[in-house]
């Protein structure tokens, strides 16, 4: 018996959907009104009939039938609704290594290949079989990624690795709950200059480093005192605030309202 020597390179890879922490239909009547806090990590949501109004983090989108909406982390949420009926399948999952969409791409209209996809995934997730339901859903949301992708990341002109950089410094930031860093502490961070950091995070945020960081900071202080049984001392301690007052003033400004005025009854 001969001996047979195999010369190949060898490649491990990993898929980038971690998990699928659910697959649902929604429905809202008209008029509907809504204010609540997008689930952690990634979420998508594919409008299938109606219309409405979304505000993320205070950003105004109109949003239709055809239409995906993009979500990443903890996002405050407002949707307001007009005479139409909605309907829209909403797929939460989580994938640290992908890239999450800037602001300005957090809704677009999905092409015909894409609607059939969701369809495909929504009607997967109902599968009777465990593993049918785990093969074709991991299968038909990789393919919706991988549509996103081409759509908003092979431009030649984009910079992957300084898009990349924000959001890593950001998922650090919410992983040690850093919520009064300085600058410099993002540099220290981050390993990267001051100029990369600034560019990074306003070519996908919009806004500068300490305005992210203070919405970031704003949000927190929002949920916690909406759902969450502590007092504006205990918060305001949390967050890294050296006096109370300090944190009540940075409140009132952001949201036109003392946090007292939030606190859960």
């Amino acid at each position: 018996m001969s001996r047979v020597n195999y010369n190949f390179p060898l490649t491990y890879m990993n898929c980038p959907i971690e998990s699928i922490t659910g697959i649902w239909e929604f429905k809202r009547p008209p008029y509907f009104k809504y204010l609540c806090y997008s689930l952690s990590g990634h979420l998508l949501h594919y409008v299938i009939k109606g219309s409405y109004c979304i505000k993320i983090n205070g950003k105004e989108y109109s949003v239709k039938k055809g239409d995906v909406i993009y979500y990443y982390e903890s996002e405050e949420v407002e949707t307001i609704g007009d005479h139409s009926d909605v309907v829209f399948y909403s797929v939460s999952y989580q994938a640290s290594k992908l890239i999450p969409l800037s602001t300005k791409n957090r809704v677009f209209r999905a092409d015909d290949k894409l609607q059939k996809l969701f369809k495909k995934l929504y009607k997967s997730f109902s599968s009777q079989s465990d593993m049918d339901k785990r093969l074709m859903s991991f299968s038909y949301l990789l393919n919706i990624l991988h549509k996103i992708e081409k759509k908003f990341f092979d431009s030649n002109d984009d910079n992957i690795e300084e898009r990349a950089l924000w959001w890593e410094i950001e998922r650090r930031i919410r992983k040690s709950k850093m919520f009064k860093p300085s600058l410099t502490d993002l540099l220290k961070i981050s390993g990267y200059s001051k100029s990369t950091v600034i560019r990074s995070c306003q070519k996908v945020t919009g806004c500068t480093p300490m305005q992210r960081i203070r919405r970031l900071r704003m949000e927190e202080a929002k949920s916690l005192l909406s759902f969450a049984h502590l007092n504006v001392s205990q918060i305001s301690e949390y967050l890294g605030y050296n006096r109370v007052h300090e944190f009540s003033r940075e409140f009132s400004m952001f949201y036109g309202a003392p946090p007292s005025s939030l606190l859960k009854k």
